[in-house]
């Protein structure tokens, strides 16, 4: 397992249309394209910001951790989660006046974006999954050792899963075993131990297809984690990073979305 807590994620100042964006970057880097994990945290903290629907060549899921708005039709505030198969399309994503921070989570680095309507021959097939989820992280009831756990996304067949872990003052857990495509665990309020070091709200682990579960130490407030798994690699296109066939989309490509 690694973790990566929020200040030691890298920042990156980008002007957009509406204001300034920051991007934090946990695992991988702006512009790269490679088969490792790629996470970061996007805030626009201008009014109305918006990103038009479209469409990736992985699996992925964001995590609005701020802010209020909508993704599609479906309103959004903290902390709301969403799932996109590969070539899903989904959005637009509109947040408010207060803007809105989202985490971007992917299996592998792409930089594969197409813009909707317009692009649909470039679909492989029939659109997949979307899915979105509300994740409550409140822990005030939890008593010292206590845990909890919630299933948010029921098991599908090839792995697809989300759990919410909550845990009281001081309590350990290990996660569900790491059976599917890989697992990505953000903490959503309080904060968990990694040896000495501090895990506290919106830090992230990763943990890869097989290795050892993660395993979650609360600190003395206790914490809520959100435990998202993806579909395990199959013949279905964008699930399995090391298949996946680039050259092709280079000319398509937006590096850093």
């Amino acid at each position: 397992m690694r973790a990566v807590a929020k200040h030691e994620a890298g920042i990156l100042e980008y002007e957009r249309k509406g204001g300034m964006g920051i991007r934090h970057d946990f695992f991988g880097k702006r512009g790269v394209v490679d088969t490792n994990p790629q996470a970061f945290l996007i805030e626009r903290p201008y009014p109305n910001p918006v990103i038009n629907p479209h469409f990736h060549d992985i699996d992925q899921f964001q995590v609005v951790v701020g802010g209020t708005g909508r993704i599609g039709k479906r309103p959004v505030k903290p902390i709301a989660f969403h799932y996109a198969d590969a070539f899903t399309p989904y959005g637009p994503i509109i947040g408010e006046e207060d803007g809105i921070p989202f985490f971007t989570l992917r299996n592998c680095s792409s930089g594969g974006h197409w813009s909707m309507p317009g692009n649909k021959q470039f679909m492989p097939g029939r659109a997949g999954r979307n899915v979105a989820q509300l994740f409550d992280t409140d822990i005030s009831r939890l008593q010292d050792g206590e845990i909890k756990q919630e299933a948010l996304i029921e098991p599908f067949e090839d792995g697809l899963q989300v759990l919410a872990y909550y845990l009281g003052p001081n309590a350990e857990t290990d996660a569900i075993p790491s059976n599917g495509g890989g697992q990505y665990h953000l903490v959503g309020s309080g904060f968990l131990l990694d040896g000495d070091k501090e895990l506290p709200e919106h830090s992230l682990m990763r943990v890869e297809r097989g290795e050892t579960a993660a395993h979650y130490k609360a600190g003395p407030d206790g914490a809520s984690v959100l435990c998202m798994q993806y579909p395990g690699p199959s013949n279905r296109p964008g699930s399995d990073p090391s298949n996946m066939e680039r050259d092709g989309y280079s000319e398509r490509q937006r590096p850093g979305n």
